[in-house]
């Protein structure tokens, strides 16, 4: 499994879910979007993403930190 994370670099919830992806030993292609409106706006267009952190784990959408946390078989908000 591999994984490509869309982060802001003052987002606490992106740096959870990079730790957590750490944890679980998927490696992990982080792409920072701060000023990047653009590219933003694309990945919200073809994601429906509207909040951070945007995961794919081997090119599947999973939006938001309690999502990665249940599709990495954890309870939200534990650990």
């Amino acid at each position: 499994m591999r994984a490509i994370v869309y982060t802001w670099s003052s987002c606490s919830f992106c740096t959870r879910a990079k730790e957590l992806l750490e944890r679980a030993g998927i490696p992990y292609r982080e792409v920072v979007l701060d000023g990047k409106k653009d590219e933003l706006r694309r990945l919200q267009e073809v994601f429906g993403a509207r909040t951070m952190p945007l995961v794919l784990l081997d090119g599947e959408r999973v939006a938001g930190l309690e999502a990665l946390e249940q599709a990495l078989g954890g309870e939200p908000g534990v650990g």
